[in-house]
């Protein structure tokens, strides 16, 4: 399966998440990505992350290094927006 069967999946059940998908284009205004992960409370959710027209640097530059330090992404919890976008800079 690629990326466009699964945006194609996620689209078609809008806003009900039923398994773990890959990260893809959001649909929401403002931000970038989006994916279902895991609830940690049981079932599935859809996080949204990154800002629009962004781009993500290396994890080895400053930039990187100012943002985990800016946004604590040591303490970020798996499955949650902070997380991801903690991810994208590695």
């Amino acid at each position: 399966m690629n990326n466009f069967d699964n945006l194609v999946n996620v689209i078609l059940e809008g806003a009900r998440c039923t398994k773990v998908t890959q990260k893809a284009h959001s649909d929401r205004k403002g931000k970038k990505w989006s994916k279902c992960v895991k609830n940690p409370k049981g079932g599935y959710k859809r996080i949204h992350w990154g800002q629009a027209g962004v781009r993500v640097g290396s994890g080895k530059s400053k930039r990187a290094k100012s943002f985990k330090a800016r946004h604590k992404c040591s303490s970020a919890k798996p499955g949650t927006p902070k997380a991801m976008a903690c991810s994208d800079w590695k």
